[in-house]
């Protein structure tokens, strides 16, 4: 579709309150994730734990501990086991709160002595009194042979400030510190070594933040600005490019005229020989903007690597025939997942329609684009797939209707007569009819359940 009348239907959505009721009935999902957080103590102690417990109270001279929690990322215990030195032994890192010593949240660290007993060897307070704890990683920053503590701490206020920490001589030691809103752990520029990549959100614009290992240590090499400001950053994922680069794929929400988009921006990071590397966008340059041509409504449709070849594709929308001037509760678009090539162009892999109440695609073969569309029944929630004729209400060649149940719902026995069960998840179960059909544009069920029907989560 000419990216003119892209813009002509975005502006239809702008103006229409269907869409916002749309929006607002859907469901969704975040990358961002949350843990139930400051327990005055675990609920259940190992032995293990509750010797570093004992070896806690007797270095604060007190037994009313409360420990903190990371909520997000690989780590989501108070206590965590690594080899920080990198000796051969596990060290545990222990995060907590202690009514001695305020509001403050410390890391402190203990190792076993030569009897086996844990003792602390290590203690630092968070950079801010009231701080919680985003996220724990252990990383490789400054070389291979060292393992940096790489810390989200988050604030009162809510404002979120990464701490990357060297462990040398029982003692933590800053490395690299900066604000950020969301933080991705990556390589990013394929050299082998781990960035970091912060994302700072501003009343109109995101600034993007590249750190990596330099002669001179851990450090920002470079910025890059997206012209937008993001509301909420729903998905940022880690993958390669047709070319094969790695690049994140950043999907967030933003407002347009107070109603919320999707919106995809693609980030890599390119080598500059002799110097440090510089952030590029895969999706916009001087003279072509794609990221415009991933507007969306809101309907949680996330980057993803929906053909399983190890590459990530885009989602954009379109119209479905007959939807092109219509716009209601009961529209449905057209998802269309792309690669993106080094010249600036979408590389189309896969086209389908997703239901975005219960998380499935149909993906259609090459026979049915321009050619299929779909209705909704909005008292059952059934959809009927069939050959698009100039009118939506001429269904007279159906070729496929989908129907969801939750298996504790009543299945009248005249659609069970037709509809066959294709899938089920969790409570739901997803029944198809397929009829009988002398159309060119007609399906088998080993064609859609093989090669059409699919979960998105």
């Amino acid at each position: 579709m000419p990216l003119f009348q892209v813009w002509a239907l975005i502006r239809k959505m702008l103006l229409s309150t269907a869409l916002l009721f749309i929006l607002l009935s859907l469901g969704g999902c975040s990358r961002l994730q949350t843990s139930i957080e400051d327990l005055m103590s675990p609920p259940v102690l190992t032995q293990e734990q509750a010797e570093i417990r004992d070896a806690l109270s007797a270095v604060s001279g007190e037994n009313d501990i409360k420990y903190k929690y990371p909520q997000n990322g690989q780590y989501r215990s108070s206590f965590i086991f690594y080899d920080i030195d990198s000796d051969g032994s596990e060290e545990a890192l222990v995060f907590y709160q202690s009514a001695s010593k305020g509001d403050s949240t410390w890391i402190n660290i203990l190792d076993r002595s030569e009897e086996g007993k844990w003792i602390s060897v290590c203690e630092t307070p968070a950079p801010d009194t009231t701080a919680n704890i985003d996220f724990v990683s252990f990383e490789h920053l400054l070389d291979s042979d060292s393992v940096s503590l790489v810390i989200g701490w988050e604030d009162s206020r809510n404002s979120k400030t990464v701490l990357a920490y060297s462990y040398t001589g029982q003692r933590l030691l800053p490395i690299f510190e900066r604000e950020y809103s969301e933080i991705a752990i990556t390589d990013l520029d394929s050299n082998g070594s781990t960035d970091l990549v912060l994302f700072t959100q501003q009343a109109q614009s995101t600034l993007v933040f590249l750190a990596c290992r330099t002669d001179s240590g851990f450090e920002t090499v470079d910025s890059y600005t997206l012209s937008r400001g993001i509301v909420s950053f729903d998905s940022i994922q880690q993958g390669k490019t047709l070319s094969g680069s790695n690049a994140l794929f950043l999907d967030s929400t933003v407002d347009l005229y107070e109603t919320p988009f999707q919106v995809t921006d693609v980030i890599s990071a390119k080598p500059i020989e002799g110097s440090s590397p510089v952030l590029v966008n895969l999706l916009d340059n001087e003279t072509v903007s794609l990221s415009q041509n991933t507007l969306r409504p809101a309907q949680n449709l996330f980057c993803r690597d929906i053909d399983e070849d190890g590459m990530i594709e885009i989602p954009t929308v379109s119209p479905l025939p007959g939807y092109e001037s219509v716009l209601d509760e009961n529209s449905v678009f057209m998802i269309t997942y792309n690669l993106v090539s080094s010249n600036f162009q979408f590389v189309p892999r896969l086209s389908g329609v997703i239901n975005p109440q219960h998380r499935y695609m149909i993906a259609f073969p090459e026979r049915w684009l321009n050619t299929v569309t779909v209705s909704v029944q909005p008292e059952n929630g059934e959809w009927t797939f069939f050959a698009y004729t100039g009118d939506l209400q001429d269904t007279s060649t159906p070729l496929l209707k989908i129907r969801v149940y939750s298996a504790k719902d009543y299945h009248d026995k005249f659609d069970s007569d037709y509809f066959q069960l294709i899938g089920q998840k969790g409570l739901f179960e997803y029944y198809a009819y397929i009829p009988s059909s002398q159309s060119e544009l007609a399906i088998t069920k080993q064609e859609l359940t093989e090669e059409m029907f699919f979960f998105l989560d």
